[in-house]
């Protein structure tokens, strides 16, 4: 009596059904390596989302760390984020509503004013037309004695002390002036020369959320100055891109103009930004500075000074640490409340997209996917082909294999109820009165 060959359940069965369904037996006719990047392909992205079984569902788990709110996932991996949550092993609300979320915790703006002279440089370098043929400071500099100073467009410079120095210009309205290393851009205006760009350095109250910092004022020109946070650290004016941008409402610059290195001309045209690939990239930033959430620290570079007795104002959302207890998830990220002051675990439940397959010997989650894999793949390389004639005789046999699969998840369900706020999801139990889980 000899033994029966047994069922293969590997990558290698799927490619040689593939072979058999699309009569392609020959290398020539379909290459390995086409046929490996196809299944891959639906196997990792059609597969996952036509088919939603428990042998999918996985606990996704992350640890929340101090004063950190926000925490972006990987869509490509993880999706069908649902409740349960658990923090710690308690359970929480889960939210995919902003509106619920946040009518719950709300996000109050604090208004601080700050005037110029907050800045590093002085707000305004006072530096003051003496005569036509010259400019002499009239306001500290903060240059000492002993730097190496380097001016161009400029005749010649005498320091007279710490404070001021006079510089001969040769009819221009703007200069450079660098010490040591660094190199600074002066401005006029009104017959007084600025240092640009204007350095500002502010400690305001916190801690306050991230993506909530908005520094606005108005420069010299009447300009309108308006820098916000990524939610990461940086301060930032959107720069314009030369062929997707749109002009500033209000702004007198014409898109492309640079004032101290940053683009003050315009901004770019809204793109979706995608987290996971980096792209499409059309939201061209510039970083002017830095914010510390939880100390307060404010620290960046404007291009021009402040409108003379105007004030910068900086909105910021105060909060008070806590235990988190709810989550929502929005534009990829968890955002959880309250913020954390210490370590938590935070459990969801989540579907998960398979792994695609390394080796010939790797097999699926289920077994049984190996047909439903290969006629999925099958159609799709004859569709690509353009034969719909093949399509149409795989169709029947994907339709079954599809059904096939769904089959399981029903047989996991079919005695299990649906789950609301008058009962559970288990059943009575002798199985039969369901009644009896409305008390």
């Amino acid at each position: 009596m000899s033994i029966l060959v047994q069922a293969n359940s590997t990558y290698a069965q799927i490619e040689q059904n593939i072979r058999e369904l699309t009569a392609s037996a020959s290398e020539a006719s379909l290459s390995t390596a086409y046929i490996q990047q196809r299944v891959n392909t639906f196997y990792n992205s059609d597969f996952p989302y036509a088919i939603k079984v428990d042998q999918m569902r996985s606990v996704y788990t992350f640890y929340t760390q101090p004063y950190i709110d926000r925490y972006p996932i990987d869509v490509n991996n993880i999706q069908g984020v649902r409740s349960p949550l658990y923090v710690d092993g308690i359970g929480g609300f889960f939210y995919k509503d902003r509106d619920e979320f946040y009518r719950m915790f709300p996000r109050w703006p604090t208004l601080f004013n700050q005037f110029g002279a907050t800045s590093a440089t002085g707000g305004i370098f006072g530096i003051t037309n003496a005569n036509p043929g010259s400019v002499t400071t009239t306001l500290p500099h903060g240059l000492t004695t002993g730097n190496t100073i380097y001016i161009t467009n400029v005749v010649g410079m005498t320091q007279v002390n710490n404070n001021s120095f006079l510089i001969t210009v040769t009819g221009v309205n703007t200069f450079t002036i660098g010490v040591d290393t660094t190199a600074y851009s002066a401005y006029v205006s009104g017959g007084t020369y600025y240092l640009t760009p204007v350095v500002f350095n502010i400690t305001l109250p916190g801690p306050f959320l991230s993506k909530e910092v908005v520094i606005g004022g108005t420069d010299i020109n009447g300009n309108p100055i308006s820098i916000a946070d990524d939610g990461n650290g940086n301060l930032q004016i959107l720069e314009a891109n030369p062929v997707d941008s749109v002009p500033v409402e209000g702004s007198l610059y014409p898109i492309g103009t640079f004032i101290g290195g940053i683009n003050v001309g315009g901004y770019p045209i809204p793109g979706m930004y995608n987290k996971n690939t980096l792209n499409p990239g059309l939201n061209i930033v510039t970083n002017v500075g830095t914010v510390n959430y939880v100390s307060g620290a404010v620290l960046f570079t404007n291009p021009l000074p402040l409108q003379a007795g105007t004030t910068l104002t900086i909105r910021v959302a105060q909060y008070q640490t806590g235990r988190p207890y709810s989550m929502l998830f929005w534009n990829n990220e968890l955002t959880i409340r309250p913020i954390p002051k210490y370590i938590h675990k935070v459990e969801i439940e989540t579907y998960l997209t398979p792994v695609q397959f390394l080796k010939t010997t790797d097999s699926p989650i289920l077994n049984q996917w190996v047909q439903y894999l290969s006629y999925g793949t099958s159609i799709e390389i004859l569709r690509l082909r353009q034969d719909m004639e093949g399509v149409n005789n795989l169709m029947e046999g994907f339709k079954r294999q599809e059904a096939l699969a769904l089959e399981r998840q029903g047989v996991e369900e079919i005695n299990q109820r649906n789950r609301t706020i008058f009962s559970g999801s288990v059943p009575s139990c002798d199985g039969n009165q369901w009644f009896r889980n409305w008390y």
